[in-house]
């Protein structure tokens, strides 16, 4: 079975790939020639490309979109449906997806919480005037998602003695003990939720109700000089808002690995302000790689069997 790997820069990916599925042609193409490589795949996997009705289109032979992780945000999932073309991804749990990207929210909250930008420039000047910044040890934290990212991040901040609450479509009260949460609050009582927390947490996927989730009435309701951190989507973040918070220093800091439009532009304002940055880069480590390749040959094997697909999305 060929499969083309859309995004021809990421090599770790296509080598974890060729080691799970190691009697299957993986291979990638130049942005010039991915046209002809569509029309000769079996299998998608579109990485951080577009999947609009012309790649559809292109698709002659096409069996399967499988995504190498969670995101299908910029795959159009209705087209794929009425001409056929199921669309899988790899969840958060079963990949370590969720470890990976929990573990990350948990260093931007160590980067944001201490302050690294200034403390970056104070060693730039030679400078011993440091900031105070805040310890995540015994802070309380509000992690907005508690689906895998967000409930495997409130199992890391155990460790830290933390007063862990959380935001969820569905509170579950059980699931609030199993992860030793004081409360899963209703995603309608967002601003109650945040109230008096130190930290704040985004791990919720990008849907219309999503988009611009996290308000100014929200930012506002959080305590002076707290610290957000965005490991979702940019765009949950309502952009307007946070910048006024960062520029009024009504937040400390903010860690974002994510922006409003990627790859974010370098001269963008936020970065003047008091930030935590990395390139939407949280999943990026062996742990989610293995996972992920294992999920994905599971599907593989799945299709050439005829069997239904694992995590189908149209």
């Amino acid at each position: 079975m060929r499969i083309l790997l859309m995004t021809d820069w990421m090599t770790p990916i296509r080598d974890a790939l060729n080691t799970a599925l190691p009697d299957h042609d993986i291979v990638t193409a130049e942005p010039e020639k991915l046209s002809d490589a569509i029309a000769q795949a079996n299998v998608l996997i579109p990485a951080r490309n577009p999947i609009t009705t012309v790649e559809l289109q292109q698709g002659t032979n096409l069996q399967l979109i499988q995504q190498f992780g969670a995101g299908v945000d910029a795959v159009d999932l209705e087209s794929a449906a009425a001409m056929g073309i199921p669309v899988a991804n790899v969840p958060s749990g079963p990949s370590d997806l969720a470890k990976a990207v929990a573990e990350f929210a948990l260093f931007h909250m160590i980067g944001a919480g201490r302050r690294f930008a200034t403390l970056q420039q104070a060693l730039a000047k030679q400078s011993v005037q440091t900031p105070f910044g805040a310890s995540v040890f015994e802070a309380r934290v509000c992690i907005i998602g508690v689906g895998g990212v967000g409930s495997a991040l409130a199992r890391l901040l155990q460790a830290f003695d933390c007063d862990v609450v959380g935001v969820k479509r569905t509170p579950d009260d059980d699931l609030a003990g199993e992860l030793g949460m004081k409360r899963i609050y209703p995603s309608n009582q967002l601003q109650a939720a945040v109230r008096n927390c130190g930290f704040v947490v985004v791990a919720v996927p990008l849907t219309e109700k999503t988009t611009n989730l996290i308000t100014t009435d929200v930012i506002e309701a959080m305590p002076r000089r707290s610290v957000l951190v965005n490991v979702a989507r940019g765009p949950v973040v309502d952009e307007n808002a946070l910048m006024a918070a960062l520029s009024r220093g009504h937040l400390a800091s903010a860690g974002l690995d994510v922006f409003w439009n990627e790859p974010v532009d370098p001269t963008h304002p936020v970065f003047k302000e008091e930030v935590f940055t990395t390139p939407h880069c949280a999943s990026s480590c062996d742990l989610f790689l293995r996972g992920a390749a294992r999920v994905v040959r599971g599907n593989i094997e799945r299709l050439e069997r005829g069997e239904a697909l694992a995590h189908q999305l149209n």
